[in-house]
């Protein structure tokens, strides 16, 4: 018999492909990428704990370039990667990228990567290697913790934070040294990261559930190009 903890976790992990395709179809509407964009995805995976990533169904349509922590490809097949090409890097120390890319895309990542002047070295690392991008990181403000699952967690002080990780080292130790070290991004930081962009929101059941933050390429955009509804029939 589940738990509701139990029940819990297996109805976000499957909710969590309708929660991107509907992420996807707002990048698709707000960004208009063109058949045979260049697409760097910093912190992208071909896909996460047997959910699809974000680019299956793409390939044909773009050109879909994954950056990550070296070792991050090691687990995949060589067909899970065929479809891509690979750079294993620290994005907050990269200078790897010679050329712009069309679109840099980043999906919770931003939040990840340690205290805030490394968050500032990876937005900066974003708004230099490609024309345009889109930043997605989880909202502060939605009642439960995407990674812990903890109701308010970011509005509880650090200390019962701190004690909280502190259980959980023996019995739940990935997720102890995960929230550790995960940096949440309130409002006002993320225009301070990315000064050049539009900020928007994305809710659920009328609560802010995630920020993007996006800079369009000033280069003429189409409003169809046929890959998004090819693509969604994957």
């Amino acid at each position: 018999m589940f738990s509701s903890s139990t029940y819990y976790q297996k109805l976000k992990w499957q909710m969590l492909p309708i929660f991107r395709r509907r992420r996807m179809e707002r990048f698709f509407g707000t960004m208009h990428p063109q058949p045979g964009s260049r697409i760097l995805d910093v912190g992208g995976l071909p896909s996460l704990n047997g959910v699809p990533g974000f680019w299956e169904g793409y390939a044909d349509c773009f050109k879909i370039t994954l950056l990550n922590l070296p070792g991050s490809f090691g687990s995949f097949t060589s067909a899970q990667l065929r479809p891509y090409r690979m750079i294993e890097a620290d994005a907050c120390r990269c200078d790897l990228i010679s050329d712009q890319f069309d679109i840099v895309f980043s999906n919770a990542l931003v939040e990840h990567v340690g205290n805030f002047q490394r968050q500032m070295l990876l937005a900066n690392f974003i708004r230099s290697a490609g024309h345009a991008y889109w930043v997605q990181t989880p909202s502060p403000f939605f009642p439960l913790e995407g990674h812990c699952d903890q109701p308010f967690w970011w509005l509880r002080s650090l200390h019962q934070r701190k004690r909280i990780i502190s259980r959980w080292k023996r019995s739940k130790p990935f997720l102890a040294k995960q929230m550790a070290a995960t940096r949440p991004i309130w409002p006002n930081q993320l225009r301070t990261l990315f000064p050049d962009s539009e900020l928007a929101t994305e809710y659920l059941l009328g609560l802010p559930k995630s920020q993007i933050a996006y800079r369009l390429a000033s280069v003429a955009k189409v409003e169809s190009n046929g890959c998004f509804e090819q693509a969604r029939s994957f």
